[in-house]
């Protein structure tokens, strides 16, 4: 439901907590995304029997309240919490964080403080007055499998936050990628990818930079500094960007002048598998079954040895990958879900990738929902003759 009822709410012995007309109030101010999520969980605890939940981890955080429980972004998990029964729906936080969770991150939802003086004592008394003796699960307990299918299987609402995301991310990397130039350092590039993507709301949560030969070297380029990093003719940047819990990701090559031979033909093969694996993402196939479909695209190419050098994506959605395609996977593509594939080809002396993200919607149908508004594509035919357009190489 868009909107959940409001409840009359058991307050706990010796805490008076806001009245009742408040109570209902803060519930009624929850967007109903997150009012959504928040019913999904409900029902799920009531199918398993638990009474009340307390969630923590950062991803799980994000997809019920829309809002960042972390300070440091390094952390898994932050100084706010999440309870969950079927009348309560409660952020336990510290003063610290009080008046930022109730007005800016998680609207709608009752915030209880506690004084960092004393801490973790101070919040544990807060968790124990909520839970009263109650049995208590949380989202790294036995649930965790659970939880982590409903965060992937995407509302109607999420579907627009999804698209509006990459409609953004789109454009993001395409204006890094048009910024860079000859003698940029790594770190420089990843900065100018950092600027473009802040600016529309989105926090890089990977940000990948390779120049030149480097991009055959390693299939995870983590940005450098110093000699040696300056970017002399081809700039690769591979990303995650996250905006309120929903990940995109997305790739993009950058030529100066004249393309190589070897990176044409490289890349033309990454986009030649790129497309087929995206077009093989149907409901009812399986991970293994995806496995098997990339180890043919490569195979047919003359680049068996590709699919062993770098893991090829899998199911996105609050995380960077929820899964990754196995051989032998049991995992089953289902439509209302996004995904996000990433061929990956090292030559000799220079390597490439191609990389969206896709929605497989309601009806099945695979929809790209980050592309570069003016990037050059190229319309891209699969074995069986569908037709995938894949972000060619940007020549400056």
């Amino acid at each position: 439901s868009s909107r959940l009822p409001a409840h009359r709410v058991a307050l706990p012995v010796g805490h008076p907590g806001p009245p009742l007309r408040a109570r209902r109030a803060t519930l009624a101010g929850m967007d109903s995304q997150y009012a959504e999520h928040l019913a999904s969980l409900r029902k799920l605890m009531e199918e398993k029997g638990v009474e009340c939940m307390l969630v923590t981890q950062v991803p799980v955080f994000f997809w019920l309240t829309g809002g960042r429980t972390y300070v440091p972004t390094i952390e898994g998990a932050g100084p706010s919490k999440a309870f969950v029964d079927k009348e309560k729906a409660v952020i336990i936080t510290t003063a610290i964080e009080e008046h930022k969770m109730k007005n800016q991150e998680c609207p709608g939802w009752e915030v209880r403080a506690a004084p960092w003086a004393g801490l973790p004592k101070t919040m544990d008394d807060i968790e124990a007055e909520l839970i009263a003796g109650r049995k208590v699960e949380t989202d790294t307990g036995d649930l965790s499998g659970d939880i982590d299918e409903m965060m992937v299987d995407l509302t109607e609402a999420d579907m627009k936050a999804y698209i509006e995301l990459g409609k953004d991310i789109g454009e993001a990397l395409e204006e890094a990628a048009r910024s860079v130039s000859i003698g940029d350092t790594e770190y420089k590039v990843s900065g100018l990818t950092h600027l473009a993507y802040n600016k529309r709301g989105i926090d890089l949560v990977m940000t990948a930079v390779a120049h030149d030969e480097r991009i055959a070297w390693d299939r995870h380029p983590l940005p450098r500094l110093g000699a040696g990093t300056e970017l002399k003719k081809v700039c690769m940047i591979a990303t995650c960007g996250r905006r309120k819990g929903l990940v995109c990701s997305l790739s993009r090559v950058v030529c100066f002048g004249e393309v190589p031979e070897e990176l044409r033909k490289i890349h033309d093969v990454c986009m030649e598998v790129d497309a087929e694996i995206n077009m093989a993402t149907i409901p009812g196939k399986t991970a293994g079954e995806l496995y098997d479909v990339l180890t043919k695209a490569y195979t047919d190419r003359g680049f068996p040895e590709q699919m062993l050098q770098h893991h090829q994506g899998g199911l996105i959605g609050y995380k960077c990958r929820h899964w990754i395609a196995q051989p032998g996977g049991r995992q089953v593509i289902r439509a209302g879900r996004a995904y996000a594939w990433n061929p990956t080809i090292a030559g000799k002396t220079i390597g490439t990738k191609s990389e969206d993200t896709i929605i497989v919607d309601k009806e099945g149908k695979v929809m790209n929902i980050t592309p570069s508004p003016t990037w050059p594509y190229k319309e891209v035919k699969t074995a069986d003759g569908k037709v995938f357009p894949r972000p060619d190489i940007l020549v400056k």
